[in-house]
C-alpha cells in the first residue's frame, strides 16, 4: 500500500496540477459578469484547439442554425456560456492524456468513451427530468472519473496491472484501488478539482460518484452526484470487473431512478440514444474512442448484460413472492 495521499499525486504532476491555461482564461473570463461574446470570443480565439472544437460543435447537427458559422463570437452567442464551459473542461480533461505513453493504451480508448457516454447520459436524464444545469450534469460526467487518468499517468504500469485484476479480484474499481494504493480514483479527482477552484459539487460528484448512500447531504450536491452515479452504472464503467456484481449494480439503478423520479423504460431510452450522440461528440473533440463496430458491439454487450442481471433478479423476486404466497398462515394460541 503506497504512504502517498490524494493531494502528493496531484502535486506530483506539475502539468496537472495547476489549472490548463487556455481553461483559466476562458473561466475567468465567463465568470466575470462584464464579460460579453466578443469577451469571450477573444480569450478561445487564443487557442487554436479549442477554437477548432468550438466550431466544430456549433456547425454540428446539434445546434443546426441552417448555415456556415465561421466567427468565435456568433458561436459563443448560439451555444451559450454553460456550453462553452463544457467545451472548454472537456478539451482540458482529454488534453491530459493527448499524445502521451498513456493514450497508446488500448484502455484509453475505453476510458474516453465512458466519459463521454457518463456525460451524455447524465445530461440526457438532467433534461429528461427538468434538472436545472442539465451542462453541468454534462460536465460532472466529463470529470467524473478524471482521477483515473491522473493514476494512469502518475503510477504507469503499475496502474496498468490493476486492469485485468478486476475480474480475478471481483472487488470492483474502488475496493482494488484503496487496497493497493491506499486511496481511490474518486479522492485523486476530486483534489484535482478542488484544486482548480471549481464548484464544490463538482469535486463532491467526482469523489463520490460509487456512492449511492448521500444521506444527510446537500441536496444540490446528491442530486447531482445521482445523475451521475446511475449514468456511470448503466455503462458498466471503462474496465471489466469494474462494477462486479451486475445484479447489485441493477440494485442500485433502481433506487437511484427512485430518488430521481425517473422510469427505468426511459433510462434504458436515454442510455440507447446516447450511444450516437456519444460517437458524434468524439469528432468534435477529436477524440479516438476506438472503431465505430466496436463500439457499437460493447455498447450492445453492456445493455444486453444489463438486461440479463435485470431479468434475474426479477425472476428471484418473483420466487421469493411465489414462496411467501405458499407459506401457510399461522393462527396465534
Amino acid at each position: 500500500m503506497s504512504s502517498l495521499s490524494p493531494r502528493d499525486i496531484v502535486a506530483g504532476i506539475s502539468q496537472i496540477g495547476s489549472l490548463p491555461q487556455a481553461l483559466a482564461a476562458v473561466l475567468e473570463v465567463i465568470n466575470n459578469p462584464q464579460s460579453g461574446a466578443r469577451d469571450i470570443a477573444d480569450v478561445i480565439s487564443r487557442d487554436v484547439s479549442l477554437t477548432t472544437r468550438v466550431l466544430k460543435l456549433v456547425n454540428s447537427a446539434n445546434y443546426g442554425c441552417g448555415r456556415k458559422v465561421s466567427r468565435i463570437s456568433e458561436a459563443v452567442t448560439l451555444m451559450g456560456v454553460n456550453s462553452i464551459k463544457v467545451v472548454a473542461l472537456s478539451s482540458s480533461v482529454f488534453g491530459m492524456i493527448s499524445g502521451r505513453e498513456v493514450a497508446e493504451k488500448q484502455s484509453i480508448k475505453r476510458i474516453s468513451r465512458h466519459l463521454i457516454e457518463v456525460a451524455v447520459i447524465s445530461r440526457g436524464i438532467a433534461l429528461d427530468i427538468g434538472y436545472k444545469e442539465p451542462e453541468e450534469a454534462f460536465v460532472a460526467g466529463i470529470i467524473h472519473d478524471v482521477g483515473i487518468i491522473i493514476m494512469m499517468l502518475y503510477f504507469r504500469e503499475k496502474y496498468y496491472d490493476i486492469i485485468p485484476e478486476l475480474n480475478i479480484r471481483r472487488k470492483g474499481i474502488i475496493a482494488t484501488e484503496k487496497e493497493i494504493f491506499g486511496f481511490d480514483h474518486g479522492q485523486v479527482g476530486a483534489e484535482l478539482i478542488e484544486s482548480w477552484k471549481l464548484p464544490p459539487r463538482l469535486s463532491f460528484t467526482v469523489r463520490q460518484h460509487h456512492t449511492v448512500d448521500t444521506a444527510r447531504v446537500i441536496d444540490d450536491e446528491a442530486f447531482l452526484n445521482d445523475l451521475v452515479a446511475v449514468a456511470d452504472r448503466l455503462t458498466l464503467g471503462p474496465f471489466e470487473g469494474y462494477y462486479p456484481d451486475p445484479e447489485e449494480n441493477i440494485q442500485c439503478i433502481h433506487s437511484i431512478a427512485a430518488r430521481l423520479k425517473i422510469g427505468l423504460e426511459d433510462l434504458s431510452r436515454i442510455r440507447k440514444d446516447a450511444i450516437k450522440e456519444s460517437i458524434d461528440m468524439s469528432k468534435y473533440l477529436e477524440l479516438d474512442t476506438g472503431d465505430l463496430i466496436d463500439i457499437l458491439a460493447d455498447a450492445n454487450g453492456k445493455l444486453a448484460e444489463m438486461f440479463i442481471s435485470l431479468e434475474k433478479v426479477y425472476l428471484k423476486k418473483c420466487e421469493l413472492e411465489e414462496r411467501l404466497n405458499k407459506e401457510p398462515e399461522t393462527t396465534p394460541v
